[in-house]
């Protein structure tokens, strides 16, 4: 994989883009409730995109912002416009991650998938329940217990997108034929 990030995205990483946000958008939909949970299942997507791809910083945030309107029409919740803010942030996120973050790696197994994967879900989750709660969820009453309730769902949120991120990444990357870092590193 490439330490830098790219100028411009090839046509095999639009499609490869385009397919994973399609890919979460129909489990975002099809995924029944976990214990009354719906899965972001568009963050994961496109945080994998971010992580194979590497685009550039206005490229990243043009994913994010693709991933809102996904997002956008496949949402339960009742603001679902917060998506154009959260999404950005989480995608914006996930590129100063995966520039930022090394040595993840334990033998051939590299768990930046599950690291970036976490804290890009985490930084989109928040986003979105910090701007629910200062426009109108929690205006009149500052303890409502519904905001633990929507942190739980984040945090569940991110350790599942986090671990599907983990798992279907080396499978991803053996299909592009690309070579992960930890690969590389484990054959010096």
């Amino acid at each position: 994989m490439p330490t830098t990030m790219k100028k411009t995205l090839s046509a095999t990483d639009i499609v490869l883009v385009g397919a994973l946000l399609a890919a979460g958008a129909v489990l975002r939909v099809f995924c029944p409730p976990i214990f009354g949970i719906t899965p972001n299942f568009v963050i994961c997507m496109y945080v994998l995109a971010i992580l194979i791809v590497r685009p550039s910083l206005a490229q990243a945030l043009g994913i994010g912002i693709v991933a809102a309107a996904i997002c956008h029409f496949t949402t339960k919740s009742m603001i679902p416009y917060i998506n154009f803010i959260s999404e950005p942030v989480g995608a914006v996120v996930t590129y100063f991650l995966v520039r930022g973050l090394s040595g993840l790696n334990r033998g051939r197994i590299t768990f930046k998938p599950f690291i970036v994967t976490l804290l890009g879900t985490m930084a989109s989750g928040l986003t979105y329940v910090s701007i629910l709660k200062f426009a109108v969820l929690f205006v009149a009453t500052a303890k409502n217990p519904a905001f633990l309730g929507l942190l739980t769902v984040i945090l569940t949120t991110a350790l599942a997108n986090a671990v599907i991120a983990q798992l279907i990444y080396e499978p991803i990357m053996a299909a592009l034929g690309k070579k992960t870092t930890s690969v590389k590193e484990a054959g010096k």
